[in-house]
C-alpha cells in the first residue's frame, strides 16, 4: 500500500487545515474532504494518536467498548474515513509530514536512523544523536529545511497550540515540530482536555488550531502487538491494547465535550499504523551483511537503508532471498513515489538499497547494544502499517 500524496495521506489532511485556516498549503488538499468541511466557526482540533492504525480502530468499535469513538463515527458527516500514512511509516517521518504538511521529499526525514553527511554518522532522529559508541547531540537546525504548520499559521496571525507530553518540552524532534507553536505540556491522559479548554480561552474567540498527541498506543504496541484481534475475552497481548483504547476512548469524551462546548471541529487520525510480528520470524543482519556496509543500516526493523561499495555483492547473499523480505534499490523508491519527490538535497541519507521486511518479520542488526525483538512494528508498507483512521467532526458548524 504505497502513500496517497495526491490527496489521500496525511499530508494532504495537514495540508487541508491550513487552507481551512486561510493559509496557502505547500500541497494538494484532502480529497477526502469538501473545502467547507473544516471550515466551522471555531478552530480545529487535531487528535493524534501515534500507531493508531484503521485495523486497530476498527477493532476497538466492534468490541463494543469504545462508546465515544462509536458516537464520534455517527456524528461524522462523512463517518469514518481513511488516509495513507507515509514512507517509511515510521514516527519520525510521519509526525514530521503532520507537522509541515510536506512529503519526506519535501522535509528530509527519511527514517528513525539516517546517515548524517554534515557529521559523518548515522544518527539517530527521535533523539538527535549519533549512533555511536559516545552519542553526541546535534540541534534540530541541521535539519529544518521546510517551515512548520504552526509557523506557515503565525505568519497569517492565526494561533496554534501543540499539546503534548511535558516530558517531551525542549527536545530537539519536539522543537523541530512544534516551532511556531505555543507548546503545552500534559502530565497525565486526564489533564489533556482541560488544558485543550485553556487554549481555546486563550486564542480568545478566534479561529486557533489545536495539535493533540498521544503517543501510548505505539508504545505498548511494540510491546504487546496491536490489538487486531477481534474476540475481546481473549487472553492474549491484544487485551493490552483494548484497554489502552478504552483510556483513549475516555480521553476522547472529555475532548468532544470541550470541541461540542466551544464549537471547534474536531479531528482524528494518526500518523502510522502497526502490524503484529512474529519473533520467531525475525531476519538478523549479522557479520556478512555488516562487512559490506560503509557504516550500520538506517531506518529500522521494518525498512533498512544499507550503504554499500558493492551493492549487487551485498544483494546476493542468503540471508536477502528468504521469503517476505523485498530488496530494491533506493532509486527504485524514489521512482515508485514513495517518498513524493526525487530526495534529490537529501540523497546521502538514503543509501543503495532497501530491505522491507513483509508480513510479520523484523530485521534485527546490533548497533552495539545487543538486539531485542518486538511483537508489533512499522515502517513498511503493510496495510496495517499504512492505512490510519479520519474522523471530522464539525462541532463549531
Amino acid at each position: 500500500m504505497p502513500p496517497d500524496y495526491a490527496g489521500g495521506s496525511i499530508v494532504n489532511l495537514s495540508a487541508s487545515v491550513l487552507h481551512a485556516l486561510g493559509v496557502d498549503p505547500p500541497n494538494p488538499t484532502c480529497r477526502h474532504l469538501p473545502a467547507d468541511l473544516l471550515r466551522g466557526d471555531g478552530g480545529i482540533v487535531l487528535l493524534i494518536c501515534d500507531a493508531l492504525g484503521l485495523r486497530q480502530f476498527d477493532t476497538a468499535l466492534r468490541c463494543g467498548q469504545t462508546p465515544n469513538l462509536k458516537r464520534l463515527v455517527e456524528l461524522a458527516p462523512l463517518g469514518l474515513q481513511s488516509l495513507t500514512s507515509v514512507f517509511p511509516s515510521t514516527t519520525t517521518v510521519a509526525l514530521t509530514s503532520l507537522n509541515t504538511a510536506c512529503t519526506p521529499a519535501q522535509h528530509g526525514m527519511l527514517g528513525h536512523r539516517q546517515w548524517m553527511e554534515e557529521l559523518g554518522s548515522l544518527c539517530n532522529m527521535l533523539r538527535f544523536t549519533t549512533e555511536t559508541s559516545e552519542p553526541a547531540a546535534f540541534s534540530e537546525e541541521m535539519v529544518r529545511v521546510v517551515p512548520t504548520v504552526h509557523e506557515r499559521l503565525a505568519d497569517a496571525g492565526v494561533r496554534s497550540f501543540s499539546i503534548t507530553a511535558s516530558e517531551y518540552e525542549g527536545s530537539a524532534f519536539t522543537s523541530l515540530l512544534s516551532a511556531g507553536s505555543t507548546y503545552v505540556g500534559y502530565r497525565a491522559q486526564s489533564e489533556i482536555s482541560h488544558l485543550l479548554a485553556q487554549c481555546i480561552g486563550e486564542a480568545a474567540g478566534m479561529p486557533g488550531f489545536y495539535s493533540v498527541y498521544w503517543p501510548m498506543i505505539d508504545t505498548l504496541a511494540h510491546l504487546y502487538g496491536p490489538a487486531t484481534r477481534v474476540d475481546p475475552t481473549s487472553l492474549d497481548q491484544s487485551e493490552v491494547g483494548l484497554a489502552e483504547m478504552e483510556f483513549i476512548d475516555l480521553m476522547v469524551g472529555k475532548v468532544m465535550e470541550v470541541c461540542e462546548r466551544e464549537g471547534q471541529t474536531l479531528v482524528v487520525t494518526a500518523d502510522h499504523g502497526q502490524i503484529r510480528l512474529a519473533p520467531d520470524r525475525s531476519v538478523t543482519l549479522g557479520e556478512e551483511v555488516a562487512a559490506l556496509l560503509n557504516y550500520p543500516p538506517g531506518g529500522g526493523r521494518r525498512a533498512l537503508y544499507l550503504s554499500s561499495t558493492n551493492p549487487s555483492d551485498l544483494a546476493s547473499l542468503a540471508v536477502f532471498q528468504i521469503d517476505d523480505l523485498l530488496l530494491l534499490t533506493v532509486d527504485d523508491a524514489i521512482s515508485r513515489g514513495w517518498y513524493g519527490g526525487d530526495c534529490a538535497p537529501f540523497r546521502t541519507r538514503m543509501g543503495d538499497l532497501i530491505a522491507l521486511a513483509q508480513a510479520d518479520r523484523q530485521l534485527l542488526f546490533d548497533y552495539g547494544s545487543g538486539m531485542f525483538l518486538q511483537n508489533g512494528g512499522h515502517a513498511g508498507l503493510t496495510e496495517d502499517e499504512m492505512i490510519v483512521p479520519l474522523l471530522v467532526v464539525p462541532f463549531g458548524s
